[in-house]
């Protein structure tokens, strides 16, 4: 090709369909396809209403050319005649009634399930993502994601699709219709398209990243706004509202930058469709005009007939404009949908893993050392074992590593050294599954979901009766303060277990680990908010129901461990003493002074674990 012709057609490359429709968003018809069958009877019942909906402006050129016959004195019209075709264009009008919302039904159910399908598929996959996944991402950008997301999904496959089949439908229908009446008036009509091909193209390219930058947005400031809203309590004790409202209205503005970009581009593209349409209609009116008076075309009827049909065509035209608005919003919505999808689990899980079909026996870390990503080490060369009836102490300052141990335990994460072995097999050889369903876990920050204090409880034992329910909170120490809530067991805690206290939430939290009966038992920091009096009467509580398992507690308070079998000491990731509480107070080392301060016996230094 001539050097000049190329820079000429630079400025016009090649049209990509996936701008218009997007490739993001047609993968996601999968979802779809369970409903094929629906989907498919949903398009025949729209073609049979597109049909009956262009049916009376055919009726309406045949009344005009029969009252014309009639004027000219060619034919002659009884009066019952106008009755007859009022019957018809009534009868087509129940049909369009008929098809159209049986067809809309069907679309609109569809649409429904596959929301359904994607929002359960998303929450499914979200269970199966490492515990790193969600420390590192915003959780409010994961809830846009999962609701706003799916939900302008929702709309596109029960609005946009459904206007979409409309749209081809009548678009085909109608440019049927019309070469059937007069093939050169309906070549007229066409003459203008291929413009309407450049301006679909000039939107979409545009448009497209400005609606995935507020798709961006909208996540960040969700994000913002959950974390502020659970927060609310300490940025009114720390009179921070004045900068974190500045936060929101940044967070904000990008939003609203993104969508008014977005809404520029629009009403950049509508001017262009009512140009293209304008332009085609002022060829029917002149042309079809012009042959219709010279006798030379369709006659009066026929060319009313066109004139209607020609205007439902202008109709989609415009319509088009805002479906591909939309499509653009619901591409930037799968996009987000499929890149969470295709989050992969960093673990290497093993396909061959062992599934346990007892209580393990044995736990043996082995010189486990690990680091976060992009992080020092937290944890070096760490060895110890546990087996059933033993409790295992582990204490050390803030930092240390201590929570450390128990993920790696409960396999959020794996060791980057060192092995941890479950009846002398590799933790990766055991089903992950199976074996934390050997795990009761107390994590230092009680989580409790929205429910009642009973469904809290059972949460890993959902099947439980309340005698056992009210029996593993007895055991946690909890059952008094739970009787005497206004609904008892069934008392809403509110979202997180807010109108609770903390000491409260840590005992339904150790309620509910104690409820699964399992043969290990994790304690980190279980007891750290409730006073030295509930937790002697805790600890005595657990000491029966500790005797046939292993358990590992983690603690600051050395009260927690004393009864300990072995009690680990870690400073700075590294294991400085190990043994009971006798022998580590005759070791006159770290847990020594660590046990003086809290017994007040000495005064902390600069020096002493804390």
């Amino acid at each position: 090709m001539p050097a000049r012709y190329s820079a000429w057609m630079r400025p016009f490359p090649r049209f990509d369909p996936s701008l218009l429709f997007g490739k993001h968003l047609w993968r996601i018809f999968a979802f779809a396809k369970p409903y094929r069958q629906r989907i498919g009877l949903g398009l025949v019942l729209n073609a049979f209403a597109r049909f009956f909906d262009l049916l009376p402006l055919i009726i309406v050129g045949r009344v005009v050319d029969a009252i014309n016959a009639a004027v000219e004195g060619t034919r002659a019209i009884a009066p019952e005649d106008f009755l007859v075709y009022g019957g018809i264009v009534l009868g087509t009008f129940l049909c369009l009634a008929l098809f159209q919302s049986s067809s809309d039904y069907l679309l609109d159910s569809m649409a429904q399930k596959v929301r359904h399908d994607l929002r359960t598929k998303l929450y499914e996959h979200l269970q199966t993502l490492d515990i790193a996944f969600f420390e590192e991402r915003q959780t409010g950008d994961i809830l846009a994601v999962v609701s706003n997301d799916v939900d302008n999904l929702e709309r596109f496959f029960s609005d946009v699709t459904t206007s979409m089949v409309r749209l081809v439908i009548t678009f085909v229908g109608t440019f049927g219709f019309l070469f059937y009446l007069d093939w050169r008036l309906a070549l007229l009509l066409i003459t203008p398209l291929p413009f309407a091909f450049f301006a679909v193209r000039f939107f979409a390219t545009r448009v497209s990243p400005q609606y995935r930058a507020a798709r961006q947005a909208v996540g960040s400031i969700n994000s913002m706004l959950e974390n502020n809203i659970q927060g609310m309590g300490v940025i009114q004790a720390y009179t921070a509202e004045s900068h974190q409202a500045e936060r929101i209205r940044g967070e904000s503005a990008n939003y609203r930058d993104a969508t008014i970009n977005a809404a520029f581009e629009r009403a950049r593209f509508v001017p262009l469709l009512y140009t293209i349409a304008g332009f085609a209609f002022a060829l029917l009116i002149a042309g079809g005009g012009y042959l219709t008076f010279a006798e030379l075309g369709p006659s009066i009827g026929d060319y009313t007939s066109f004139i209607l049909l020609a205007m439902r065509l202008i109709l989609p035209l415009f319509v088009f404009g805002m479906l591909i608005n939309q499509i653009q919003r619901s591409e930037a919505s799968a996009r987000r949908i499929r890149e969470l999808l295709a989050q992969k689990p960093t673990r290497d899980e093993n396909p061959h893993a062992r599934v346990l079909q007892q209580a393990p026996q044995r736990i043996e870390f082995e010189n486990v050392s690990f680091a976060y990503p992009g992080r020092e080490r937290t944890i070096t060369n760490v060895t110890f074992s546990m087996e059933p009836g033993q409790m295992i102490g582990v204490v050390g300052p803030t930092g240390a590593g201590k929570s450390t141990l128990v993920k790696l335990l409960l396999r959020y994460y794996q060791p980057d050294s060192g092995r941890i072995l479950v009846d002398s097999s590799p933790m990766r050889a055991i089903d992950m599954e199976s074996f934390r369903r050997q795990v009761g876990y107390v994590s230092q920050d009680a989580f409790l979901f929205f429910g009642s204090v009973a469904e809290n409880i059972a949460l890993g034992a959902p099947d439980s009766t309340r005698k056992a329910i009210e029996r593993a909170a007895e055991i946690a120490g909890a059952h008094e303060f739970i009787t005497a809530l206004p609904q008892g067991y069934d008392t809403p805690v509110g979202e997180r277990g807010l109108k609770l206290s903390g000491g409260q939430r840590q005992r339904i939290s150790l309620a509910r680990a104690v409820l699964r009966d399992p043969p290990i038992l994790v304690l980190d920091e279980a007891t750290s908010a409730v006073d030295t009096r509930t937790e002697a009467l805790i600890q005595e509580n657990l000491r029966a129901f500790r005797n046939r398992r292993m358990t590992l507690a983690v603690a600051h308070r050395l009260s927690t461990v004393r009864a300990s079998d072995s009690i680990l000491v870690l400073v700075d990731g590294v294991v400085v003493e190990n043994g009971d509480h006798e022998s580590l107070l005759a070791q006159n080392g770290a847990y020594a002074n660590l046990w003086a301060v809290q017994s007040g016996e000495a005064v902390a230094d600069d020096n002493t674990v804390s």
